[in-house]
């Protein structure tokens, strides 16, 4: 199981690409240049996979059936702005021992004098690729990952936007603190996208930043239910902490008010 990168070249802009795939586990492919998610075309039935998830910066892949030891599957994208090279072609392949988990695909090859001139730009993309939602959504949480339950209370009257009866999760390890907050929104009401995070703590006003916000989907669909993943910078004060989440929509005055967000206690059950 591994992480690498792919660069891609001008000169041979259809040499494919191998990316060495599994049954059971995901394959994360994200980009740095917008993809164009409707030009995906795979040389395989999509019944073979359990998970074809594509966004314009990132694809999920999960194998459902064995690829046989000589098997290519041909997968190929083309890039939004029409640049030269304008297109990815991938050959999804089987390799005993050795999983792709992990691929970030560069379209332009860096000298060394600009490689040192833009290490900025590149740590940013590689901190935006390497969240943990990436490693939620794809169900391949590792090792050392502790999930534990969280008790909240609704603040105020309810709304059309609710936490889901499966409750909230905190995932929590060495330099990790996230929440998942299962989502539903109510029949005969507009979609919902996720815009301002606050976070506080309840027994001082703290201001608890929040590094990264992720919903599983585009927009949180009426009588559908989303995943929103809220990533924090580690703090080990949060065993004994209540916090209060106040979760506003994009562009609009929808409000989720969550208070007394804080770990349940193990003979506590569940939640509300």
């Amino acid at each position: 199981m591994r992480q690498r990168h792919i660069t891609l070249s001008a000169e041979a802009p259809a040499t494919p690409h191998v990316v060495h795939v599994a049954v059971g586990m995901a394959t994360v492919l994200l980009f740095d240049s917008p993809v164009l998610p409707a030009s995906l075309e795979l040389g395989a039935s999509r019944e073979r996979f359990e998970r074809i998830d594509l966004t314009e910066r990132a694809l999920i892949l999960l194998p459902r059936m064995e690829l046989t030891p000589q098997e290519r599957i041909p997968l190929t994208l083309r890039f939004a702005d029409g640049h030269i090279p304008n297109r990815v072609t991938f050959a999804l392949m089987a390799h005993p021992g050795e999983v792709d988990l992990q691929v970030r695909v560069f379209r332009t090859a860096l000298a060394p004098e600009a490689l040192v001139e833009h290490l900025g730009a590149v740590q940013a993309r590689c901190e935006d690729s390497g969240r943990f939602s990436n490693l939620l959504f794809s169900r391949d949480l590792g090792d050392g990952i502790v999930a534990e339950g969280l008790r909240y209370r609704i603040r105020g009257a309810a709304g059309p936007l609710m936490v889901h009866r499966a409750g909230m999760r905190a995932f929590i390890a060495p330099g990790l603190l996230a929440f998942e907050l299962p989502l539903f929104l109510m029949e005969g009401h507009a979609p919902w996208r996720p815009g301002r995070v606050e976070v506080h703590v309840e027994q001082t006003g703290e201001a608890v930043p929040v590094r990264s916000k992720d919903l599983d989907v585009q927009a949180l669909q009426p009588g559908a239910m989303g995943r929103l993943v809220l990533e924090f910078r580690a703090r080990p004060s949060f065993t004994s902490e209540s916090l209060r989440i106040d979760l506003h929509e994009q562009g609009g005055p929808r409000v989720l008010e969550l208070q007394g967000v804080r770990l349940m206690r193990p003979s506590s059950g569940e939640g509300p």
